[in-house]
């Protein structure tokens, strides 16, 4: 301060003002590496990188001081994990274009990126700003120390690199905490041939017509068990619920179900069913809580942290048991039907198809592991965790959102429309799996755009194991180079969509592929390519369920006002702020 008071006060003097120069230039350069320092510890932007995550968590932003201010964003990971989703339709729909050229402007320089970073609280409102300054393509961001990361600014550079090159660009680094909570065995992060073995086991899960007809039964089940607990808080004094902890509830014993069994039927075949629930729920939260701690006392010393310690010492060693069991009492019941049924019943079957299809056999995820060659116990636990943790928060909180979303001034209309199609179709209730999208077009539309602007992941990194080429040759690929794209930038990209901010489902009645977008690749909430999400049609469906069936049943009176108070963590975490009420709608007699 005395360096400035004395520049202003005696301008003549040389020194003086050499000395207040010196002063600010050693200040901005002490902030600048501070803030890679902090960069560097709270890992909101690093460790989503070195960690080539895609559906798994990241920590809090450094720049951030209100974990729910509204409006703002801060960290990331996502919903159903690990697998590849079918991106047939995206190779089918757009024939491969060129990128345009990223080198017509110079990439932005260290300082510039940091600053930015810091500026727009994120990277990927960063790269919101690079758009603005007209940059496109493959462009990269020099971090000095911290390396280049090379940022995907267009969709045919990221169709690129998550498809068309995927083989060189497949890479997610573990972090010592994933590898401690047993989160680097599963799918998520797991490499080569056991990543393609266990991607391949639990794809019938997810997809074959007979496990989609399970979960949507399941997802039913839980949306009755939802109702028959709001319909109690509706006539009570209060008639007050916290909305987003209510959809994580219901989420996670469907994911449950889909996943152990563990709905009515499976409940009765595990007595500890309810304890088990209740733990993977207590070890969601103290992973999220450690996740955002600051200072990260787990790297300084893990037993300095509490979160750390309730995780490693209780939970993780429950959770290890409870599942072992299930898994015994699992093959144990499998072993009995097997059993017990007619041989000729079963050479019978076999004669009509390559695989049994026993009416007393289940389809979930437990036993179809359980079946599968040269799968050991914790390889079937790893993947278990992978697709509980990221399956059980992301669709609580998008269809949390739609519902909060929906309830703002501006959206009365949209509102009144999803309602009005809840009442008449009955909230899909009487629908068929296959005709849910097209008989809920209204909910089905609302929850997609709700994706585009609020995806699951809003920052993705890919690391090349092998030298190559992106984009038709015109990007080298070193080995080692990272290469990152955004969904939440390419759902907001002001290039690709028309009022990219603005909530308009009808975009997607109009154009059900793309919502008016010129590329498919616009909209990635689940991800794409090899490394895709798992779940998306599975998470899509029950978000659109959900959204129907409460909306039908239901009007909420949300406490707080303004636009959604957004924050990432595991997920996009609205713990805390959807406290609302609740009035039961009067349905008319049939």
């Amino acid at each position: 301060m005395s360096a400035v008071v004395t520049a202003a006060c005696e301008s003549r003097r040389r020194p003086a003002r050499t000395k207040s120069f010196m002063h600010h230039a050693f200040v901005c350069t002490l902030w600048t590496f501070s803030c890679m320092i902090l960069l560097l510890q709270e890992s909101s932007f690093i460790l989503p990188l070195v960690s080539g995550i895609n559906m798994l968590p990241c920590f809090v932003n450094p720049f951030k001081t209100d974990s729910h201010k509204e409006g703002t964003v801060i960290t990331s990971i996502c919903p159903f994990t690990g697998s590849v989703s079918n991106d047939d339709n995206h190779n089918q729909q757009e024939a491969s274009s060129p990128t345009p050229d990223a080198t017509a402007l110079p990439p932005p320089s260290f300082l510039a990126a940091i600053f930015g970073i810091a500026i727009n609280q994120s990277p990927w409102e960063y790269m919101i700003s690079l758009r603005r300054e007209g940059y496109d393509g493959v462009v990269p961001i020099n971090l000095g120390p911290l390396g280049v990361y090379n940022f995907l600014l267009s969709p045919e550079s990221v169709r690129s690199a998550t498809v068309e090159e995927a083989t060189i660009l497949p890479r997610r680094f573990s972090v010592p905490l994933f590898e401690t909570l047993e989160l680097d065995r599963g799918i998520v992060y797991e490499q080569g041939k056991r990543h393609k073995r266990q991607k391949r086991l639990c794809i019938p899960s997810f997809e074959q017509t007979r496990s989609m007809e399970i979960f949507v039964k399941a997802t039913r089940d839980e949306l009755d068990a939802l109702i028959v607990r709001f319909d109690k808080k509706a006539v009570s004094e209060q008639k007050k619920i916290d909305l987003y902890a209510e959809m994580r509830r219901a989420t996670l014993d469907i994911v449950l179900a889909v996943t152990f069994g563990l709905g009515a039927r499976g409940a009765n075949d595990f007595d500890r069913g309810d304890e088990l629930s209740k733990t993977i729920g207590e070890y969601l939260e103290r992973i999220v809580a450690l996740a955002n701690e600051i200072p990260p006392l787990w790297q300084i010393s893990p037993r300095l942290s509490s979160n750390y310690v309730k995780v490693t010492d209780e939970l993780l060693p429950n959770l290890r048991e409870l599942v072992s069991e299930v898994i015994d009492a699992r093959r144990d019941s499998e072993s009995k039907i097997i059993h017990n049924e007619d041989r000729e019943s079963i050479a019978t079957k076999l004669t009509q198809s390559a695989v049994p299809d026993r009416s007393n056999s289940r389809a979930d995820l437990l036993s179809i592991l359980i079946e599968a060659p040269n799968l050991t116990d914790a390889d079937i636990r790893s993947i278990l965790f992978d697709i509980v943790i990221a399956g059980s928060d992301t669709t609580a909180s998008t269809a949390t959102a739609a519902l909060y979303v929906l309830h703002e001034p501006m959206n009365a209309d949209w509102l009144a429309k999803t309602r009005r199609e809840a009442i008449e179709m009955n909230a899909g209730d009487e629908i068929a799996l296959e005709n849910i999208r097209s008989q809920l077009p209204v909910a089905t539309s609302v929850a997609r755009e709700i994706l585009r602007l609020f995806p699951p992941v809003p920052f993705v990194g890919r690391t090349a194991t092998e030298d190559g080429s992106i984009c038709d040759e015109s990007y080298e690929v070193k080995v080692g180079d990272t290469f990152c794209f955004s969904p939440w930038f390419l759902g907001r990209d002001p290039k690709a969509w028309k009022d990219a901010e603005r909530f308009n489902p009808q975009r997607w009645l109009d154009d059900g592929a793309s919502g008016g977008a010129a590329s498919t690749y616009s909209w990635l909430p689940f991800g794409a390519g090899p490394r895709g999400c798992l779940g998306t049609r599975l998470g899509l469906t029950e978000v659109t369920l959900g959204i129907s069936r409460l909306l039908r049943d239901y009007e909420f009176e949300f406490e707080r006002d303004g636009p959604l108070p957004v924050k990432y963590d595991l997920t996009l975490n609205l713990d805390g702020v959807m406290g609302c009420k609740l009035r039961k709608i009067k349905q008319p007699r049939q």
